[in-house]
């Protein structure tokens, strides 16, 4: 009964409001959020440096490549095109296709038409696209139709 007293001894909205804090504390920890450290706050810009990567997801690789097309009515088949040469290619975990979206913000670069973003579990993977039969096919097919195709590569 000791250790409560500090508790009963207080007014029952401060119990109520630090019974309510250790329950969402407790719920996060069960969810597998991480542990706040002593002090109880981050350092500025903390959870950007921290690594994304843990046991659970593994080390990956992504491939970005924005495509400006000479003619924007190549869309529809160049999507279709990815679609059906990308998702038979080994070690390809990912993939994902999108166009520019314009909501008015003045320092986004939308000069695209489609984006394509590829995601692999290790440099390997990468590398082994890199020279597969329908990668080569698929940009060989859509090279001479585009009048860029800007690409970035990064991993977590």
């Amino acid at each position: 009964m000791r250790k409560l007293s500090p508790w009963i001894s207080r007014k029952p909205s401060t119990f109520v409001g630090s019974l309510a804090s250790l329950v969402f504390a407790a719920t996060l920890i069960s969810c597998g959020a991480p542990a706040l450290p002593p002090s109880g706050t981050l350092p500025p810009n903390a959870a950007a440096s921290q690594p994304r990567a843990s046991a659970a997801s593994p080390i990956t690789i992504q491939h970005l490549v924005l495509i400006k097309l000479k003619d924007t009515n190549d869309r529809a088949a160049l999507e279709k095109d990815c679609n059906a040469k990308l998702s038979s290619i080994l070690g390809v975990l990912e993939f994902s296709l999108a166009r520019p979206i314009d909501i008015g913000r003045k320092n986004v670069d939308g000069d695209y038409d489609v984006a394509v973003s590829v995601e692999f579990a290790s440099t390997d993977a990468y590398k082994a696209y890199l020279v597969h039969p329908d990668h080569l096919a698929l940009v060989g097919a859509w090279k001479e139709k585009s009048k860029s195709m800007r690409i970035f590569d990064y991993g977590n």
